[in-house]
């Protein structure tokens, strides 16, 4: 963990929710959200982030969602009916959901920016709410810049791609009008991904010989087989997930603050693992225990140097986003994924 310099404070965030309680709020959602086909789910998802976000303190202070689920479900119904109008057009005109699929395609920068605009101006802290500059051009820039770098390379510039996609992120987001600043550089990202690749093939090295002695003697492949397989797997991507979301909130300032994520791969792993099982064991029963479990790790491991006053954060004036942006971004699954 870095050390405080002269003048900051710690602050560590703590999660107070419980499973008995969010189990209450889940079997709720869930069953409403059945019963209505799918209708309720935008309510449900409101409820949840507010219980979420509510239940995440920051020294005096908690945070708050404020969508309106009327707004989620617009945006929802629009995606849902842009996906089934390029559909049926698959099938009876193929020339049209070529059109669909480029517009969408085109659009996506902006569908990613109103997405995240909408998510920052929803949240709050102290009742200051958070957001997210408009800048279609950067966004436009960052999201085919990054795939053109990602193709021509095969793969092996992905880290500098990564690397564009992270700092756009965090230096478009604000706090009122301060905008968070990522100071990272690239080569990190290329020593983090060399080296999740380098322990990928080790372990397949490993793996493959372990497996090929206890199949060669076996008459038909191991259940455990594909399990190991999969844990593996989920370990090697966690690893990468963990190491890049620490070194992004460690190169992560908000004026004079800085902030220590501290989360440990080891810890990370056995807790996604457990969890899927315990999910799997329980037919899905154990989902709320597995996301309070996961919430109240993460916010435990990540702690604030603070320098500032809250009270000196200015709001921004900005609008609050459209709902539309980002229920279509999620739709089409194409929403930026951070260390944030």
């Amino acid at each position: 963990m870095n050390e405080s310099a002269a003048g900051e404070r710690r602050a560590n965030i703590s999660f107070t929710g419980t499973t008995s309680e969010y189990f209450k709020i889940w079997i709720i959602n869930l069953a409403l959200t059945i019963v209505t086909l799918g209708m309720y789910s935008a309510w449900a998802k409101v409820r949840k982030l507010r219980y979420f976000y509510g239940n995440t303190h920051l020294e005096d202070g908690t945070f708050e969602y404020h969508a309106s689920p009327v707004s989620i479900l617009i945006g929802r119904v629009i995606a849902f009916v842009t996906m089934m109008t390029y559909y049926f057009t698959i099938q009876y005109a193929p020339m049209a959901s070529a059109v669909i699929f480029l517009a969408v395609f085109l659009l996506m920068p902006v569908l990613l920016v109103r997405s995240r605009v909408f998510q920052m101006r929803n949240t709050s802290y102290h009742g200051l709410r958070f957001n997210f500059q408009r800048d279609y051009g950067r966004s436009f820039a960052t999201i085919y810049g990054s795939a053109l770098i990602t193709v021509l390379s095969l793969g092996l510039a992905s880290p500098s791609a990564i690397y564009m996609r992270n700092k756009f992120v965090a230096n478009s987001t604000g706090f009122g009008k301060t905008l968070f600043k990522f100071g990272g550089g690239q080569g990190e990202f290329y020593a983090i991904f060399w080296k999740s690749a380098g322990l990928a093939m080790l372990g397949l090295m490993i793996f493959g010989g372990f497996i090929a002695v206890f199949t060669g003697a076996a008459s038909s492949d191991p259940w455990w087989i594909p399990v190991l397989v999969f844990a593996f797997s989920a370990a090697i991507s966690i690893y990468f997930r963990v190491r890049q979301r620490n070194y992004v909130w460690n190169t992560t300032t908000l004026g004079s603050n800085r902030f220590v994520s501290f989360l440990s791969v080891t810890d990370m792993v056995v807790i996604y693992l457990t969890n899927i099982f315990a999910i799997i064991l329980t037919l899905g029963l154990a989902i709320p225990w597995a996301q309070i479990r996961l919430a109240k790790y993460r916010a435990e491991h990540l702690q604030v140097l603070l320098v500032d006053d809250w009270r000196d954060y200015i709001a921004s004036k900005d609008s609050q986003g459209n709902a539309l942006g980002e229920e279509v971004g999620e739709a089409f699954d194409a929403e930026i994924d951070i260390g944030f």
